[in-house]
């Protein structure tokens, strides 16, 4: 038997489907006797060796075709053109858990490359689902725990607003110095604490600005808890912190402060979002600050209680409402990081929008309750500060 011919084994190469008849044309026959009686196996064994050979490297390259064929489909699919991702780990249905693309992109930031090339793909709603549904997430802690707190902090901010307008209008009486559906509000916090640390080692994999803004929102969530947990009732279980009440309670803005001045100095992210984060960061002083300064102040919640005890469950709405806030416009720094909202929809939905419902929710508990005599009385007194000896 000869060996297969030069001219066949390229008809192979380039058409990997002769693979089996090249094979079946190679298959060496029983050996023959020579002039001598020898037998000659060694020309069989090099022919069926070159046949094998012939056969692995054709499959190889028919591998090769399939893979090539699949990412011209994907290319055309998107409409977008090829964009390189550095995958970090797979998620249950093979996609990638979090990806760098090769373009300028904010790594999970806040704000976005405003001179972002217009090649990069935008993921589909199901193909980002199923980013965020990821191994990395053992157990899915943070996705379950981000999307309860989200439910249930919403219903629990609705019906405290409807409790508010049903007062004002004469249909409800109600309790000033109750809280309404505290036990849930209390497991509605814990989960939000869950789904904050839970999602810092996340952040690792999508770059270290994901993680500085993972543990970023996490301290600054940790301040809001724990001030409406030393609010309500049973807070007496929390006063360990009393004494470091503002060392606490300053550190995070301290931290956004520094974070704003890098991202406005030295990325070319949007400056517009990465103005009206800090700025919202800052707002959230306008809460936190008098309440530190309540709890710092030795026996200063307890004169609160005894003198305008409504001013504490406006309070703690305003705290509760404000953890909402901040896991929301999280959420919405995620989407935009991966593509699927812009930043003018990050902005609207998860910036602007939220804080004017806080502030609503705020003007009903203030016009529900009535913890101040007029709105002089709140800028005089600094918020309720004033009110304490």
């Amino acid at each position: 038997a000869s060996p297969p011919r030069a001219d066949s084994a390229m008809r192979v190469l380039v058409h990997p489907s002769a693979a089996a008849a090249a094979a079946m044309a190679c298959t060496p026959r029983a050996p023959e006797l020579g002039e001598r009686g020898y037998r000659y196996p060694r020309a069989h064994r090099s022919a069926s060796t070159s046949s094998h050979l012939v056969a692995m490297f054709s499959g190889h390259r028919a591998r090769q075709h399939r893979r090539l064929s699949q990412s011209v489909q994907s290319t055309r699919t998107t409409g977008k053109g090829i964009v390189t991702h550095a995958s970090s780990g797979r998620t249950d249905d093979g996609s990638d858990e979090a990806s760098s693309t090769t373009c300028n992109e904010t790594n999970g930031d806040e704000t976005s490359d405003a001179t972002e090339p217009s090649t990069s793909s935008t993921l589909t709603f199901d193909q980002s689902f199923r980013r965020m549904w990821t191994r990395a997430d053992a157990y899915h802690v943070h996705a379950v725990s981000g999307g309860v707190f989200t439910v249930c902090g919403a219903g629990l901010l609705l019906v405290w607003g409807k409790q508010d307008i049903d007062f004002i209008s004469g249909g409800m009486n109600m309790d000033p110095t109750s809280l309404t559906l505290w036990p849930l509000a209390t497991f509605s916090l814990l989960v939000a604490g869950v789904c904050a640390i839970s999602g810092v080692p996340l952040g690792r994999l999508r770059g270290w600005r994901k993680t500085e803004l993972s543990a970023r929102s996490t301290l600054f969530q940790a301040v809001l808890t724990w001030q409406a947990l030393r609010l309500g009732p049973g807070g007496e279980l929390f006063s360990c912190l009393d004494r470091d009440a503002w060392a606490f309670c300053v550190s995070p803005f301290a931290w956004q402060t520094l974070t704003s001045v890098y991202i406005l100095l030295f990325t070319k992210d949007n400056k517009r979002s990465a103005a009206l984060v800090a700025l919202g960061a800052w707002l959230f002083g306008a809460q936190v600050f008098p309440v530190a300064a309540v709890l710092s102040a030795s026996g200063g919640l307890e004169q609160l209680q005894q003198i305008r005890p409504e001013l504490i469950t406006v309070w703690v709405h305003s705290l509760f409402g404000l953890v909402w806030l901040l896991n929301w416009s999280t959420f919405g720094a995620s989407l935009r990081a991966r593509k699927i909202i812009d930043d003018d929809g990050y902005r609207k939905w998860f910036l602007l929008r939220p804080s004017l419902g806080w502030i609503t929710l705020f003007a009903l508990d203030v016009a529900a309750f009535g913890p101040f005599t007029s709105v002089m009385e709140y800028f005089t007194s600094l918020g309720g500060v004033g009110l304490i000896k």
